[in-house]
C-alpha cells in the first residue's frame, strides 16, 4: 500500500519562464497546457499498463510535474492515485517486467520522483521485493538478445542504473552482459546484434530508443559510477567507433540512417524525431563526448545536430503528430534540452519552430485537447494519452518550454 508524505518545495523556485517567448504564443501555450492537464485528470481509465512511456506511471510523472508548475498541491493527490492504480494492477496479477509498459517502468518512476523530492522513498518499499523479478527478466532478455530500451533488458537495467542507492551487483550484471555479447570488428570496433523492428531480422540498430545508442548511454552511466574500470571507458570508445562509421558520407536529409549501413541492402534517411535517427543518435554521441573528454565527438554530434536544424519539412522528416516519440513536441523538447546545456541560439529557434508546430496538430474537433496520434502501421489516427505519443508528453514538452526548471522530467527518454 502507498503511503506519501509530502515533501514542502518553494514554489517561487519555479516560475522562471524563457525571457524572449513571444508573449501571444506563450498565452496559447499556457492555454493549451491548461486543456491537455484538465483531460489528463479525468483520464485514469485511458491506461492499461503500469509502465512510464504508454502506461499510467506516466500520468504520474505529468501530474507531480504539473503540481510542481502550478504550486498546487492538489495535483499531488492525483499523482499518488495513478501510482497506487499502477501498484494494483500488478497485485492483480500484471506481470509484464518492461519499461516501457511494464513494472521496471513503475520502479524508475518511483525512484526519479523520491529523488527530484516528489515523494518520500521510505513507504516504497515494495520495490525491493520486485527486484530479484526484475533482475531475473533483464537476464533472460539479455540471453535472448533481446536488450532494447522500451522493451527488453536495457529498460530494466535503467532502475537498477537509476536507483538512488545504486545496486553495484545488478550494475555489475549489465555492463557484463555488454561486454560479453559485444561483436569486436576487424578495426576494433563493438557492435551489438538485435531483432531488427521494421523486418524482424536480426541486424544492428543504432537508434535511441530501440538500438546502440542507448547502449552508449548506459555505458556512459556506468563508467560515471566504475570511474577506476578503464575497460568501461575502452568499450564506450569503440561502441562511439561504430555508430559513427555509420554516417553518410554525402548527408542530405539526414546524416545518419534508421539503422547500420550493413542492416540495409539500401541505408535511406532517418525520420527528425527522438527514437530513429540523427537527434537521439547525435544526443547519445554528445553524452559520450562529454564524459570522454573528447572534442572530436563532440564538434562531430554538434555538427550532426545543427545541420538537423535546417530540416522544416514536415513531410520529408515523416513528422505527422505531435508526440514525444517522433513527432513536434518531442522534437522542440531536444532542442530545447541542447539549448540549455549547450547555449546555441540555432537550438533556441528551432525549438520555438517545432512548438508552433505542436500548437497547429492541435486540429482535431474528437482529439483530447486537439490532438491525435498517427498509427502509421495501420494507416490511422487515434486517440492517445500517454507520455511516449499522447498528450501527457505532449502537455510535458510545453510545460517544460514555458518553464526550463521543470526539465528533469526527459531522463525517462535517456535525454539527461
Amino acid at each position: 500500500m502507498f503511503v506519501y508524505k509530502r515533501v514542502s518545495t518553494s514554489s517561487s523556485e519555479y516560475v522562471q519562464v524563457i525571457e524572449n517567448t513571444d508573449l501571444e504564443m506563450k498565452s496559447k501555450l499556457q492555454s493549451k497546457l491548461e486543456e491537455i492537464a484538465g483531460i489528463l485528470c479525468k483520464s485514469q481509465d485511458k491506461f492499461d499498463n503500469p509502465g512510464v512511456l504508454s502506461g499510467i506511471s506516466g500520468l504520474a510523472l505529468f501530474m507531480f510535474y504539473w503540481s510542481r508548475f502550478t504550486g498546487d498541491s492538489k495535483y499531488t493527490d492525483i499523482g499518488r492515485d495513478a501510482l497506487a492504480k499502477a501498484v494494483e494492477m500488478i497485485n492483480n496479477g500484471y506481470s509484464l517486467h518492461t519499461y516501457c509498459s511494464g513494472i521496471s517502468g513503475l520502479a524508475w518512476t518511483c525512484e526519479h520522483l523520491i529523488r527530484h523530492r516528489f515523494i518520500d522513498g521510505e513507504d516504497i518499499s515494495f520495490l525491493n521485493d520486485l527486484e530479484p523479478y526484475l533482475l531475473s527478466c533483464m537476464e533472460r532478455d539479455f540471453d535472448s538478445k533481446n536488450y532494447d530500451f522500451l522493451h527488453g533488458g536495457l529498460g530494466v537495467g535503467y532502475y537498477f542504473l537509476k536507483k538512488e542507492m545504486p545496486s553495484t551487483m545488478n550494475n555489475k550484471v549489465l555492463y557484463l552482459w555488454l561486454k560479453d555479447t559485444a561483436i569486436t570488428c576487424a578495426d576494433g570496433c563493438l557492435k551489438w546484434e538485435s531483432i531488427l523492428r521494421n523486418s524482424g531480422k536480426i541486424g544492428f540498430n543504432i537508434s535511441l530508443s530501440h538500438g546502440m545508442s542507448s547502449i552508449v548511454f548506459f555505458l556512459v552511466k556506468l563508467m560515471k559510477q566504475y570511474s577506476h574500470v578503464t575497460e568501461i571507458k575502452d568499450t564506450l570508445q569503440n561502441a562511439v567507433k561504430y555508430i559513427l562509421q555509420q554516417q553518410f558520407t554525402q548527408p542530405n536529409i539526414s546524416c545518419f540512417p534508421s539503422y547500420s549501413m550493413e542492416s540495409e541492402e539500401k541505408p535511406q534517411p532517418s525520420r527528425l524525431a527522438w527514437c530513429y535517427g540523427d537527434l537521439g543518435i547525435a544526443q547519445a554521441i554528445l553524452q559520450a563526448a562529454i564524459a570522454l573528454g573528447d572534442a572530436e565527438y563532440e564538434n562531430t554530434a554538434l555538427k550532426v545536430l545543427l545541420h538537423s536544424c535546417n530540416r522544416k519539412d514536415l513531410k520529408k522528416n515523416i513528422v505527422a503528430d505531435a508526440g514525444l516519440c517522433h513527432g513536434t513536441s518531442g522534437i522542440s523538447h531536444i532542442y530545447q534540452r541542447l539549448h540549455i546545456n549547450v547555449k546555441n541560439d540555432a537550438f533556441r529557434e528551432t525549438s520555438a519552430y517545432w512548438m508552433e508546430k505542436t500548437l497547429e496538430m492541435a486540429r482535431f474537433e474528437d482529439g483530447p485537447a486537439g490532438f491525435k496520434s498517427w498509427r502509421g502501421e495501420g494507416n490511422r489516427w487515434e486517440n492517445r494519452y500517454p507520455l511516449l505519443e499522447g498528450i501527457a508528453s505532449i502537455g510535458l514538452s510545453v510545460m517544460s518550454y514555458l518553464n526550463p526548471a521543470l526539465m528533469d522530467w526527459d531522463e525517462c527518454l535517456l535525454l539527461s
